[in-house]
């Protein structure tokens, strides 16, 4: 099912009813965007998609407008860094390179993402520079074409007075230029990151949509792992691992329905070893459930993405991945891999919610009974602000 959307980005319902499909296209000052329908019948009429979103914007702005707030600062060395806040929770996006969002974090709380202190405030180097907080990424993972590096300026537009809009330069070693839109609810803590993967070549590219999160040290990640019908006999699941991780490292708690990562027991590398460090560990799951989180000190930050059941996703299958070192901890999810011809783009949207006072016990009925409410709670927020 396709329809046109006149240069308006669709509401994404987080239901199994409507699946986004990644790709959409500008032709003829239009946006194309292909949805499919997961019960394979009805048309989406495009008067009524342009009156929704016109009747949800307007009423965005009216209900907005005392409690939002985008202000541009210094950050740590980076100029021109803008803020979002809405008196709950706080994003840092920095325009002097990236994109990049450099900050979250509960209002008068420290940073939930890890920056790197001797990173922070550089810009214009000429390989490819870690840094911390959130980066776009595409996979599968090549050094010439994932680690393209993001160290000049970004353009920056602020859209309806609620949205920050930054926009990378092309890159032309992969072929794609990267779009990244944030928003914040106005009664949620809750943000909604929507990237864009523009082909700006002049053939075909396939690639998936890669967001990671680069979480402050000494908290646990939780990953879900599908539990399908018992009595089916190809009712499978995959735990992927990557070369370098070991199934009996500490950090690691396998259970039934949840793979728990905990940082804070991952040992040093040993001083001075170069190359893949002891002290590094990845894995990934074929998760269909739509989420990942992270617990630090009291504050869980919960992400939310859809899943499309007919895609093909990088890495063996992987949908959330989560890399961990004795530095940092990174939560991880993809988009399917996506072919998109000259001028279409991958839209991969997810929402980061942030939730105090949450303690999560280590046991795996227990952590559930605590997680799946909040799970719940965040599944279908999404268009509804």
């Amino acid at each position: 099912m396709i329809c046109c959307i006149a240069c308006a980005d669709p509401v994404i319902p987080w239901t199994d009813t409507l699946e986004l499909m990644y790709r959409r296209g500008r032709h003829g000052g239009f946006d194309m965007a292909v949805w499919q329908s997961s019960a394979g019948r009805g048309v989406l009429a495009l008067a009524a998609l342009l009156l929704v979103q016109s009747a949800h914007g307007q009423a965005m702005q009216q209900e907005t407008k005392s409690a939002l707030s985008i202000t541009r600062e210094d950050y740590r060395g980076w100029p021109d860094t803008y803020r979002l806040a809405n008196g709950q929770i706080e994003v840092a996006v920095v325009t002097a390179v990236g994109p990049r969002i450099i900050e979250l974090k509960r209002t008068g709380g420290p940073n939930l993402f890890h920056v790197r202190a001797a990173e922070a405030g550089g810009h214009g180097e000429p390989d490819w520079v870690f840094r911390g907080g959130w980066r776009l990424w595409i996979a599968p993972e090549r050094r010439a074409t994932t680690y393209v590096p993001d160290n000049t300026r970004c353009a920056a537009e602020v859209l309806g007075g609620t949205t920050l809009r930054i926009t990378g330069p092309p890159q032309p070693a992969a072929g794609i230029q990267k779009v990244v839109d944030v928003s914040l609810a106005e009664r949620d803590p809750r943000v909604r990151v929507v990237s864009h993967i523009r082909n700006v070549s002049d053939g075909p590219l396939t690639y998936a949509a890669w967001s990671l999160a680069v979480m402050r040290p000494g908290g646990r990640a939780f990953a879900p792992l599908d539990v399908g019908p018992l009595d089916a006999f190809d009712a499978t699941r995959k735990l992927l691992l990557w070369s370098y991780a070991e199934m009996s490292d500490p950090r690691y708690r396998f259970g039934d329905r949840l793979v728990q990562i905990d940082q804070s027991a991952v040992r040093p590398a040993p001083a001075g070893q170069s190359g893949r460090r002891d002290d590094e560990s990845k894995i990934g799951v074929d998760s269909s459930q739509g989420w990942a989180a992270y617990l630090v000190d009291g504050t869980l930050y919960l992400k939310r993405f859809p899943h499309d059941p007919t895609g093909r996703y990088p890495d063996g299958g992987a949908t959330v991945e989560i890399y961990s070192s004795a530095e940092f901890l990174e939560v991880e999810q993809l988009s399917p891999l996506t072919t998109i011809a000259p001028g279409e783009e991958i839209v991969f949207p997810e929402e980061w919610w942030v939730f105090g006072d949450v303690a999560v016990p280590p046991n795996e009925p227990a952590a559930l009974q605590t997680l799946q409410p909040l799970v719940d709670r965040t599944a279908t927020t999404w268009g509804k602000d």
